[in-house]
């Protein structure tokens, strides 16, 4: 059976650093036999959490709204593996990406079993110099929080400089290291 995995970006450009890292990253795991579904955030209307609860009378992944969430949920529960791939904004995690994580919330009606056995991938950019200075490293720090909640184990991380659009073009290494992060979750 075909391993599937989810890549999600969550910049807003089409051709964004943090985007062209996922799509080299989704390119290794096609190589590899894995299914890949790239899903832009940012072209999506994706709601807030109400907190209304109702979800966790509903069932896993069975929010009440009706927003491009209803598609996602599925798609969520029968990944074996994910990346979430987003340009660093404002010290950590951009809205986009952020948004679609607080949904998740409609998991937990079964204790977040939905995420049990995922492989995930991170994939961040920003236009900073390093990891401390940019936030990057705030962003790290709450996907270790979240996926350590959620009992799911981060099974590689690639984050960089890249301030102007393209950028990560120029630099073969992490264009190798996003290859490497799409091979490894489906292998």
């Amino acid at each position: 059976m075909k391993k599937k995995l989810l890549v999600f970006t969550g910049s807003p450009r089409k051709d964004g650093n943090s985007t062209i890292l996922a799509l080299e990253a989704a390119r290794a795991a096609r190589e590899a036999g894995a299914s890949v579904e790239v899903i832009n955030l940012a072209r999506l209307k994706i709601n807030p959490c109400r907190a209304c609860d109702r979800c966790r009378d509903r069932g896993p992944g069975e929010c009440v709204q009706k927003d491009d969430m209803k598609k996602l949920y599925p798609r969520l529960k029968e990944a074996g593996a994910i990346i979430l791939a987003h340009p660093v904004y404002w010290f950590t995690i951009n809205a986009q990406t952020k948004l679609f994580i607080d949904r998740w919330y409609a998991f937990g009606g079964d204790e977040y079993a939905s995420f049990k056995n995922k492989k995930v991938g991170l994939i961040l950019t920003y236009a900073d110099r390093d990891v401390f200075s940019s936030g990057g490293v705030n962003a790290l720090r709450a996907y270790q929080d979240i996926f350590g909640y959620l009992g799911v184990e981060i099974k590689g991380m690639v984050y960089a400089s890249a301030a102007g659009p393209g950028q990560v073009r120029k630099q073969a290494g992490l264009l190798k290291e996003a290859y490497n992060l799409g091979k490894d979750l489906v292998s």
